[in-house]
């Protein structure tokens, strides 16, 4: 197996593959999956991930520890970028399921699509905003620039919130949209952004090289539904034992990541094309410990928190009910049946 390429270019899983169309990629990435995955004896499912962070960690350790073949499941997991470019690739049938930002799916949903949320892994602002050694202070940022991944996707409705908790209009300052965490920590390092948002384990590298964080999101309390496993409510109404299998996967993964941090800690860094091991384990640290939970329900107040935030733009927000948002038939089927409690005895 290839060590990981440095290179920003199209990725799949934790490597990096040459630059080729989005779409041509993923094309050609379910034309194998048919082709191979016929084969197996196993059900075939495409699965993504939108982000390479640390709140993603549960799906990569599920795919890696085994857990869906465990479940009769041959999966594939695919790296597509952004939370609305995730969202479109559901809508597309691309995939059936995703690891991917609340706020893409509230904004979807309220544009017509049929996506939910079927989990929760991070029910709060979980992200870090970092900002050059010389601002210490949130006034130091007005007029300066922020980085996030993409408009619209989880990183850039936190730093809108947070400006806002900050008391500052995001208006004072200049979003600007840069890709994965990696990119954003590189262009301070360069001196082309002022701050960013960020997760571990690019916190912990971002303090290493004498960045401050200045607001750490998870401190406040709110319940806002920020990553989460989704899927369509078609593809959940007409393929209840696949979804199944999936769920009871997922929360496998949870248990694993929870109960083996030395294997997870090596699954992350993998993911995460890192070989620093003091960062991993914050990751393990923050998201195994601290903000994943073992029953993964996704956040009703959660969401309506989302739709709070999104009415400001958009005022059909204000009157739709969160539930709406939400499928959590599958998750409350496993717990109310015992497996989870089961998993930790």
């Amino acid at each position: 197996m290839c060590p990981p390429s440095e290179r920003a270019d199209t990725q799949v899983g934790p490597y990096t593959s040459p630059a080729i169309p989005f779409t041509l990629m993923v094309a050609t990435m379910i034309f194998f999956a048919h082709v191979v995955f016929a084969q197996t004896g196993l059900e075939k499912m495409i699965v993504g991930y939108s982000a390479q962070a640390g709140a993603y960690a549960p799906i990569w350790i599920t795919k890696e520890a085994g857990l869906f073949k465990k479940n009769g499941l041959d999966v594939n997991l695919i790296f597509i970028p952004g939370g609305p470019t995730a969202a479109a690739a559901m809508i597309a049938n691309e995939v059936q399921a995703m690891a991917m930002a609340g706020p893409a799916i509230v904004a979807s949903n309220l544009a017509g699509s049929d996506l939910v949320m079927t989990a929760g892994i991070v029910n709060t602002f979980a992200f870090q905003l970092v900002t050059v050694k010389s601002i210490t202070s949130p006034n130091q940022l007005k007029g300066k620039r922020i980085g996030v991944n993409r408009f619209g996707a989880a990183p850039d409705v936190a730093a809108r919130y947070a400006l806002n908790h900050l008391k500052i209009d995001p208006r004072e300052v200049t979003i600007l949209q840069l890709g994965e965490q990696s990119t954003r920590l590189e262009a301070m390092k360069a001196g082309q952004l002022d701050a960013a948002i960020l997760l571990p384990p690019i916190t912990t590298i971002a303090q290493k090289a004498g960045m401050n964080i200045l607001l750490d999101m998870s401190e406040l309390g709110g319940e806002f539904l920020i990553t989460g496993m989704a899927s369509s409510q078609k593809f959940l109404t007409q393929n209840n034992v696949s979804t199944m299998r999936l769920m009871r996967a997922f929360v496998e993964g949870i248990h694993y990541f929870k109960s083996n941090r030395r294997e997870s800690e090596k699954i992350i860094a993998r993911y995460m094309r890192t070989d620093n091991m003091e960062a991993v384990g914050a990751t393990w640290d923050y998201f195994a410990a601290k903000i994943v939970p073992r029953k993964p329900y996704p956040s009703i107040k959660g969401v309506k928190a989302l739709l709070d935030l999104a009415a400001k733009d958009r005022p059909e927000a204000a009157k739709a009910q969160p539930e709406r948002f939400i499928n959590a038939t599958l998750l409350k089927e496993l717990d109310d049946s015992g497996f989870i409690d089961g998993l930790y005895r």
